[in-house]
């Protein structure tokens, strides 16, 4: 599975491009209706809007040796994001085999920079925003993740990711996910709560196939080769 792109609200549009544009130096192009930001080889379109009752999570898989460049660049921009420890660098679970770092866009969404070392990508140069490969996570805040979960399996023919809990679980492959998490349920390693008043994923799956779990939530994916 991949994340073609990923569309929803922001509360200020002009402050989106400055921050995505000019602060992290992706490249970001203004449509009639809101703002589409080049992300890899996917796309993030913000709209503006209401950005309630919770917030939105994204995850950009960098190549695996990037991780330190990638803080350094990463921290000179943003605050990252800490957990309750002051840890401000991650492992995630060991099936993933992956590690991250976090931080916010101005509007309170949390946002992930993770390398997973089982894609083979060994660039090592100094890190850049040209280095972010793709969007490979998009949260997906619904009611009941467990009866989502079996028809987004149904509808796109895509797995589970590892296990998962009531509130949390995981679909798709190392190379994109849609993590299903009940809604208030935090964003890891914060307390800000999930939610979302407008969400629409797009994807390359197995088969085509539209499926709306939720009101202003809307996933559609086409067929193609998948990894």
């Amino acid at each position: 599975m991949r994340i073609i792109s990923v569309a929803f609200n922001t509360s200020d549009l002009r402050r989106a491009e400055t921050f995505y544009g000019e602060l992290l130096g992706l490249p970001v192009h203004r449509e009639d209706d809101g703002l589409l930001v080049r992300i890899g080889s996917s796309a993030l379109v913000l709209h503006e809007g209401p950005t309630g009752p919770g917030r939105q999570h994204l995850a950009w898989t960098i190549p695996r040796r990037q991780l330190a460049s990638a803080k350094l660049w990463l921290s000179s921009r943003v605050t990252l994001l800490r957990n309750a420890e002051g840890q401000d660098e991650f492992d995630m679970p060991a099936t993933w085999n992956a590690r991250s770092l976090y931080f916010a866009d101005p509007d309170g969404n949390i946002l992930e920079l993770i390398v997973r070392r089982d894609i083979p990508d060994d660039r090592d140069h100094p890190f850049t925003a040209a280095d972010i490969q793709n969007i490979s996570e998009a949260g997906v805040p619904v009611a009941d993740v467990a009866t989502t979960a079996d028809g987004i399996r149904a509808a796109f023919g895509i797995p589970a990711y590892g296990s998962g809990s009531a509130s949390f679980q995981p679909l798709g492959t190392v190379h994109g996910m849609l993590i299903l998490v009940a809604p208030g349920r935090s964003w890891f390693p914060t307390g800000e709560p999930s939610g979302t008043s407008r969400l629409e994923v797009a994807i390359e799956a197995d088969r085509d196939g539209r499926f709306s779990p939720a009101p202003g939530i809307v996933l559609t994916s086409r067929r193609g080769t998948t990894l």
